[in-house]
């Protein structure tokens, strides 16, 4: 039986923030699944979510909150929330974030709980196969961000600050920022027209977080100066926004037959730099960013150039940067993304049909694993195998060269039968202790 909060709710769905709140959203789009609501209950997503079900109904909402674990209170609020979702008559799912124990003295705790948050928000949608997800962010949110933007020298992609619609998960998920035009205090005014209750985060009265310097003590005096500078922010942030996608195309313009599956090539982006080191620096930030990886500061893309340009060949595989918990390699002309450790575990997969899969068969299979025979190991010089049937046992290292494998990559964990190779990630299986019919296991290696 509904309550009389979602009785009152109900009778909403004319109020005028109610139509903004899903402004670009097609009926037909929420009709045709749920709406996803990242549900803190704070004042803000509060009235996010009451005005989304005003709108949509409470059988197609359902409220989305995660649970930092960073404040005395955490749990109760979790409650709260949960609460509130009962009493709307809406479906209600929530992810608790478990930090490591050496986590929370670390610095730049507010970055790393935003990608936590994004993470436990992604894994929920999918597993309620939901594509789209509603941020109560507004405009007072949109005029920190710049201003924090503007204080840390960031360049377009920085000052562009919140989009009001956003694609994740390569486009099976998209956000939604439907406030971004109104400021707190209008949605303090409808939180306040219709009654509605929500919990206060006392770290938002921090000052030693600089957000909350910026709200609490440079906004004010800034509205002395100029009342309407919230707006002017969010219209200023929409040009550079502009602005970076027009950057973005002219960076896909240049990269369109200069980036392959086998990497960036740094020939041709060389030659891009001498004719113009602003548009190669733009491509090269454009092409990190298809990578997920985070733009680089100018110091570090300047030291890069550097390297690039001393480097006698380009073949040479010695250059190597490390970014954003990744490797950037060049080999053959060409840049990579790579991780150096080979993180994963060998896996054995039964094939019983006749397929020209090789694969140990099963009785050897067996008799290995009783007798301990297969073990895993690093590779050592003087390793040989033999990778197809009928031709010469080769070196390890003249089989990664054949393949064209990468140097970082021939550090490859090793599968033994006893003291002899049977299997070498990224290259096979030895065919001398194979067979292509009868039930038999195949060996692979699999990336964790």
């Amino acid at each position: 039986m509904a309550s009389s909060k979602t009785r009152q709710l109900r009778k909403t769905n004319t109020a005028p923030i109610a139509s903004i709140a899903l402004s670009g959203l097609s009926a037909s789009s929420a009709s045709s699944a749920k709406i996803a609501v990242a549900f803190s209950g704070g004042l803000d997503s509060t009235v996010l979510l009451h005005s989304t079900v005003a709108a949509y109904g409470n059988e197609n909402v359902i409220a989305l909150h995660v649970n930092h674990g960073l404040q005395l209170h955490s749990n109760d609020w979790n409650a709260h929330c949960a609460q509130v979702a009962k009493d709307f008559d809406i479906e209600f799912d929530s992810r608790t974030i478990a930090w490591a124990s050496d986590s929370l003295p670390q610095a730049n705790i507010e970055a790393r709980a935003r990608t936590a948050r994004y993470a436990a928000l992604v894994e929920m949608l999918s597993v309620h196969e939901i594509e789209h997800l509603l941020l109560a962010h507004h405009q007072d949110d949109q005029a920190e961000t710049v201003l924090l933007q503007l204080l840390r020298g960031a360049g377009l992609p920085g000052l562009s600050a919140m989009p009001s619609i956003k694609e994740l998960e390569s486009g099976l998920v998209r956000v939604w920022r439907p406030f971004l035009e109104l400021t707190r205090a209008e949605l303090e005014s409808y939180a306040a027209q219709y009654q509605l209750e929500w919990i206060e985060d006392p770290s938002n009265q921090d000052e030693k977080f600089t957000r909350n310097l910026i709200r609490k003590k440079l906004m004010p005096l800034i509205e002395k100066i100029q009342p309407q500078f919230r707006a002017n922010l969010s219209r200023s942030a929409q040009h550079l926004s502009s602005a970076q996608r027009l950057l973005d195309q002219l960076a896909e313009i240049d990269l369109n037959g200069m980036s392959s599956a086998a990497g960036l090539n740094m020939y041709q982006l060389l030659i891009l730099r001498d004719q113009d080191g602003d548009r190669a620096s733009n491509a090269l930030r454009r092409w990190l960013a298809l990578q997920d990886l985070m733009m680089p500061s100018q110091e570090r893309l300047n030291a890069w150039w550097r390297d690039a340009e001393n480097l006698k060949s380009l073949v040479d595989h010695r250059l190597s940067w490390e970014h954003d918990g990744k490797y950037l390699r060049v080999w053959r002309e060409h840049l990579s993304v790579v991780d150096t450790q080979h993180h994963g575990h060998w896996v054995f997969s039964l094939i019983e049909d006749e397929t020209l899969a090789d694969g140990l068969a099963a009785p050897d299979y067996e008799n290995a694993l009783l007798n301990g025979q297969l073990k895993e190991r690093v590779r050592q010089g003087g390793d040989k195998m033999r990778r197809t049937p009928k031709t010469p046992r080769k070196t390890l290292k003249n089989l990664f060269q054949e393949m064209a494998i990468p140097p970082w990559q021939r550090s490859a964990p090793v599968l033994c039968l006893g003291n002899e190779v049977l299997a070498v990630a990224g290259i096979g299986m030895n065919t001398d202790f194979c067979v292509t019919m009868g039930p038999r296991w195949m060996a692979q290696w699999q990336v964790d």
